[in-house]
């Protein structure tokens, strides 16, 4: 196994964005992803090294966070929580710097704060989008630190707070 055999499990993710950008997620968009990350957990079965492997699980950790955008979308909250989860722990094992910068962002506050907005949870809501705010790429670039704005924005209401 090679690296070409991981770019070819990478090309399965074009699929799945794809289908999220026309439709939005749903539970067909979210087993795709979850098959992917399954195929992509097979081929660390194989005699891999180490540079393979934390290419595998940088994978894997965006196959992860495409699930867990699919489940907010089809509000299907707990399923959501537990692929945050799975991708956090992906993304920590593979030790890739642009993985780890895209799906950190998204789990420092996008999803966490959208997951509490759908609850009803407006302080956690804030927090999440504070943390988003807070991120590493959020300081260094608008375009990840508007997000976190809107999202801070949208838990003010829920906390009964004014806006000054």
């Amino acid at each position: 196994m090679d690296m070409s055999d991981v770019a070819h499990a990478a090309a399965g993710m074009n699929a799945p964005v794809e289908t999220d950008d026309c439709q939005g997620g749903h539970a067909k968009l979210e087993k795709a992803a979850i098959k992917g990350h399954d195929s992509v957990l097979e081929l660390q079965q194989r005699n891999v090294g180490e540079r393979l492997l934390r290419a595998l699980y940088a994978l894997a950790a965006e196959y992860s966070t495409s699930a867990a955008w699919s489940c907010i979308d089809a509000r299907n909250l707990d399923q959501t929580q537990r692929h945050l989860n799975e991708s956090a722990t992906y993304v920590g094992l593979s030790q890739d710097g642009p993985t780890e910068t895209r799906v950190r962002v998204n789990l420092s506050g996008q999803p966490l704060s959208t997951l509490a907005h759908q609850r009803r949870n407006g302080p956690e809501a804030l927090a999440a989008a504070q943390a988003s705010q807070a991120s590493w790429a959020a300081r260094r670039d608008p375009f990840f630190d508007s997000p976190g704005h809107v999202r801070a924005a949208l838990a003010v209401p829920a906390l009964g707070a004014s806006r000054d």
